[in-house]
């Protein structure tokens, strides 16, 4: 990636294990000094009002975006600065753009990147590292054992660190608790420290993401145990009000335990004012859904299985009763 010295870098990546291994991967192909990390409000997958004023605060001048499917106008919000460069694996329109990487978009399975980090590594003709198993460890978990192609690399990998699937695993979870705590600050400084970490002990030994871990342990287990609404025998909601961002990590615990049904859960004690929804499971009109939303002006997005969104806490009901019907 040819970038001047003097150009003013704005790494803009999402807030999970993914997108700061993905930043940290970009660094180390960068090695330049002028860069600023950059993760939008977390649970927001679009370039707010607030954000935008500190945006034009740091004034780049290129901008590169990993991990994040942003909407139109936020991408046509980041080109009034400079050249745009986005390398991700999420289900999105081609934007038009320096270089948008993003094989998904161009008809590969998602099985052949099942992380941001993979399509890095890829582009870049690196050789797959403790940096590219920790996106795709974050993002799929145990369900990476599932698919035969990445689980070649990973073995590949995991033999040359000396290390089990499970010490990895235990690495992106340590991250994750980054996001779920919404400790913004720490989740835009890890990239510089990831990209300088080769083995999983150094990351273990991070004294702040052990003790997140230990907290988020017990709020994540009393969400996943805690009572469903049967909206119809395929479709099950879950109701939530926790100051943790654990959605995502909820949603999957549920879904991945009932592989048949299709799982809401909605989360109104994260933001004030608004309302987190997940959807996970067999879903077939995933990209609709999306489509859907970002219409209605929402910040929304997510792959094949998954779907996310930011919502007004005010049209909470209006939305779930939307999507029941649409599943």
């Amino acid at each position: 990636m040819k970038i001047s010295e003097d150009q003013r870098i704005l790494l803009f990546h999402h807030w999970d294990t993914d997108g700061i291994a993905s930043a940290a991967l970009v660094l180390r192909e960068l090695r330049s000094e002028n860069i600023k990390t950059f993760t939008p409000a977390i649970g927001n997958y679009m370039i707010d009002e607030k954000d935008r004023k500190r945006i034009k605060t740091i004034d780049p001048s290129e901008i590169i975006i990993v991990d994040m499917a942003l909407p139109k106008d936020s991408i046509d919000f980041l080109k009034k600065f400079g050249k745009v460069r986005i390398f991700d694996h999420h289900i999105q329109k081609k934007h038009d753009v320096e270089l948008h990487v993003n094989p998904i978009i161009e008809g590969a399975s998602p099985s052949e990147y099942p992380s941001a980090t993979w399509v890095i590594t890829d582009h870049f003709h690196r050789r797959p590292d403790l940096l590219t198993l920790l996106g795709a460890f974050g993002d799929r978990e145990e369900k990476l054992k599932e698919n035969e192609a990445a689980m070649k690399t990973v073995g590949e990998v995991l033999s040359e660190l000396g290390s089990e699937f499970d010490q990895v695993l235990k690495c992106a979870e340590r991250i994750d608790t980054l996001y779920k705590t919404g400790d913004r600050d720490r989740i835009t400084e890890m990239p510089f420290h990831l990209k300088d970490i080769e083995e999983p002990i150094d990351i273990l030994g991070i004294e702040d993401l052990k003790k997140n871990e230990q907290d988020l342990k017990k709020a994540i287990s009393e969400e996943v145990d805690g009572p469903l609404d049967e909206i119809d025998e395929d479709i099950l909601h879950r109701e939530m009000s926790s100051p943790y961002n654990i959605i995502s990590t909820v949603t999957r615990r549920i879904a991945w335990s009932r592989e048949d049904k299709k799982v809401v859960v909605s989360n109104s004690g994260f933001q004030p004012e608004n309302c987190q929804i997940y959807i996970r499971g067999p879903l077939d009109n995933s990209k609709a859904i999306i489509e859907d939303m970002k219409k209605r002006g929402y910040s929304a997005g997510g792959k094949s299985d998954v779907v996310g969104m930011v919502i007004p806490e005010e049209d909470k009901e209006e939305v779930l009763q939307d999507i029941f019907k649409i599943l």
